[in-house]
């Protein structure tokens, strides 16, 4: 059984077995901004071995798209078997547990085995040493259960072998590649090097294993070759019961001519774990998030998903160049480490509030690459930048643009490479609000304001005039829902241009702002002012249609019955999704009207934002996880605290209850999680930020006690308690500061500041 805890509260996720290790392992990924890693996992099949370590920025030439992050090996237990015989032992009738610890950023297991009637049990605790190193530590326990002695004499294979390898698009296990060979491996007695060669790098592996306990008998001896290096170590169970080994590894680039020794100095997993967990005690105390309410699964999914968010982010220096943040993070080869629209719009709003020089790193990654951009839209067409919608580590667009299918043979076209225009415009967004956050006046002026305006040109240059309309359009698109495109005036994807350009325009008398010429500034206002929006008249109360044209389709069966997962009515609008044909009913697939309405809840009234999210909520199967956190917030804003609650709570814990687990690929969803803690935030609590302050809105579910949660703003860590509707506390350390309500109700802080 694999378990989620945190203090004394645990809860069971899935039993582990072959079908389901894959899932397990993801779900139990630790990692920080430099690896992700699965942890051990008993009953692994050989699928889930597939996945073992991503390093950020390794990458190679990708199949069926431009590049794609390396699956690596990992050093793990590679089999345990008798020394005499050969023979595995063979697994126990009792159930392996696997817990991950989310206040200790640890995973254990523990597992049971039999060899000719006697009992032996292997338990295995996993952590990674620090946020800022690749540098993982294992503890391993191999005890004889019950009395006496038993005689075995038994093996324990430690090291690297090459199971890892990447599967098509990260999810099609019919098509691999293995992007990595083993090089020269140095041994001594106990340690070994081993060098790992991509296309591109040269990666350095550097293992240690010894012996915990000076009273037990072991030997460990080396095999090294092609496929591998593994430390194997013999356990004689004649005189002791029980044996005990520490591992301690790292990986990295080899800058190196030489191989020098490997960790220097004497290995104490004792106090490199206290180190560890004191850590971790402090990123808790400073990032906690806390649901009070009658079912702890509430809160232990919430806090699941800042924990996934946390170790992703936190601890390692972000450079000038920035950091790209793949859309599965380090815990999955699943959309090929590209980064996607949700970064900007989910994971850089977690980021922003709770740690902003990781929101600024992400950013940074985009300016890295503006050049890039340029080019982009120059061959597309267009001027200005247009950041791609899937991009990888070089910025590139990368696809995948065709999809292949087996053992059907289908070729399936994937329009969203070409016709999502939006990215360049939720860029901006996100850069726009790091600035009205953090007010980092130097970041701006040094590459923000640059991104505003490349955009905005990117914007003008799509825009068309119609002189039917006697407006601006955009023709032949593909908005947020994906299972519709060539669609003409996307609502979503005008509203976003026209506000990038708009931004643009309300800047460009700021001392230092970039200026552009007056006829150039002419045209973007005269763009500005006439850009087509399409609206649709429901129950007497004009709503954003979602693209000129959708409100004529036939009308699709409404889900008035909520479940978890997808909302498919049936097979056919299944095999539909996956075939990724263009739907001719008013089905959605995610939050599309919805998350605009997110974005800028105060330029959409309230009978608006209640009839729309009454229209199009019905009608969207939410088969993207990056639905929920967006109807969160919007339902929160129209007071449906119950549903915003059930969205939070479907969010937060979308691994964890998703279903099927068999085989799982697709990855640790963590824009849905950032998209939780939006829900709660930003939606429940009414989060904003007016004329440089903080403003709430607070409500509180009626089966909810409380809620609690951190942010940074302006360098200062502040702790929120909203305890009732309206009712709020701000503390800053322990001083409990005052606050007062304004005259459009909004609650904020007397002294401004802190």
């Amino acid at each position: 059984m694999l378990s989620i805890s945190y203090g004394e509260h645990r809860e069971d996720i899935v039993a582990i077995d072959a079908r389901s290790s894959s899932f397990a392992a993801c779900v139990a990924t630790l990692a920080n901004p430099l690896l992700g890693v699965r942890a051990h996992m008993p009953n692994a099949s050989p699928r889930s071995r597939r996945t073992q370590l991503l390093l950020a920025g390794v990458y190679a030439a990708g199949v069926g798209v431009s590049r794609e992050i390396i699956a690596l090996p990992a050093p793990a237990i590679l089999r345990l078997y008798d020394v005499d015989t050969g023979l595995p032992l063979e697994p126990a009738s009792n159930e392996p547990v696997v817990v991950l610890a989310l206040d200790q950023a640890t995973v254990s297991s523990c597992e049971q085995f039999q060899l000719a009637g006697v009992q032996y049990e292997l338990t295995v605790t996993q952590f990674i040493d620090a946020p800022d190193q690749a540098v993982v530590s294992t503890q391993i326990s191999l005890k004889h259960l019950g009395t006496g002695t038993a005689r075995h004499r038994l093996r324990l294979d430690y090291g690297v072998d090459g199971s890892a390898s990447n599967e098509y698009l990260g999810a099609c296990d019919w098509l691999t590649a293995r992007h990595y060979h083993f090089g020269q491996s140095v041994v001594d007695q106990a340690s070994f090097s081993l060098i790992v060669d991509t296309a591109e790098q040269r990666l350095r592996y550097d293992v240690r294993v010894e012996q915990a306990d000076s009273t037990a008998s072991s030997v460990v001896s080396w095999r090294q070759g092609q496929e591998g290096c593994v430390a194997s170590v013999t356990l004689d169970f004649a005189a002791v019961s029980q044996h005990r080994l520490v591992t301690h590894w790292r990986v990295g680039v080899d800058s190196a001519q030489t191989h020098p020794d490997t960790f220097a100095g004497d290995f104490d997993v004792a106090r490199i774990q206290g180190c560890h967990l004191s850590q971790w005690n402090s990123l808790w105390r400073e990032h906690e998030v806390t649901i009070q309410a009658p079912h702890t699964c509430t809160d232990l999914g919430m806090k699941y998903a800042v924990f996934q968010l946390l170790q992703h982010g936190l601890g390692a220096a972000h450079g000038v160049n920035g950091t790209i943040s793949p859309a599965r993070g380090l815990t999955s080869t699943y959309h090929s480490g590209a980064t996607f629209f949700d970064t900007e719009l989910h994971k850089c709003m977690f980021w922003i509030w709770n740690a902003p020089d990781v929101a600024r790193a992400l950013i940074d990654y985009r300016y890295t690459f503006i050049e890039k951009a340029l080019q982009f839209a120059r061959s597309t067409g267009f001027c200005g930048a247009r950041f791609p919608e899937a991009s990888n580590d070089q910025g590139g667009e990368n696809g995948p643009h065709y999809v292949l299918s087996y053992p059907e043979q289908d070729i399936r076209r994937e329009w969203s490479v070409d016709e999502v225009l939006h990215i360049s415009a939720d860029v901006s967004y996100a850069v726009n609000k790091y600035w009205a956050v953090t007010g980092d006046d130097a970041f701006m002026a040094s590459r923000g304001f640059e991104i505003l305006i490349e955009s905005a040109r990117f914007a003008a240059s799509v825009f068309k005039w119609s002189e039917s309309k006697q407006a601006y359009v955009v023709n032949s698109v593909m908005g947020p829902d994906e299972y519709h495109y060539h669609v003409n005036n996307s609502f979503f994807t005008n509203y976003l241009l026209r506000w990038s350009i708009r931004r643009v325009l309300s800047l460009l008398d700021r001392p230092g702002f970039p200026g552009v010429s007056g006829a150039q500034r002419r045209l973007w206002q005269a763009i500005a002012d006439n850009v087509y929006l399409p609206w649709i008249t429901v129950d007497g109360v004009a709503i954003p249609e979602e693209f000129e044209g959708y409100a004529a389709l036939p009308d699709t069966r409404l889900r008035v019955v909520k479940q978890r997962g997808p909302q498919f009515a049936d097979e056919v609008e299944r095999d539909s999704a996956e075939k990724l044909q263009n739907f001719d009913s008013q089905l959605v697939k995610q939050a599309d009207i919805v998350l605009l309405m997110s974005m800028f809840p105060d330029d959409f009234s309230a009978a608006v934002k209640r009839a729309a999210f009454n229209y199009y909520e019905p009608r969207t199967v939410h088969e993207s996880s990056l639905s929920y956190g967006p109807h969160a917030v919007v339902a929160a804003h129209l007071g449906e605290t119950h549903t915003s609650a059930d969205f939070i709570a479907r969010a937060s814990r979308y691994n964890l209850d998703f279903t099927p687990v068999d085989d799982y690929s697709n990855g640790l969803h963590l824009s849905a999680y950032a998209g939780a803690w939006q829900g709660l935030v930003e939606g429940l609590s009414g989060l904003d930020i007016e004329s440089g302050q903080l403003a709430f809105r607070p409500k509180l579910p009626a089966h909810w006690q409380a809620y609690h949660f951190t942010l940074q703003f302006r360098g200062q860590r502040l702790r929120i308690s909203v305890l009732g509707d309206d009712e709020l506390e701000i503390r800053h350390g322990d001083r409990q500061l005052s606050t007062q309500r304004g005259e459009d109700g909004r609650i904020g802080l007397k002294e401004g500041h802190p």
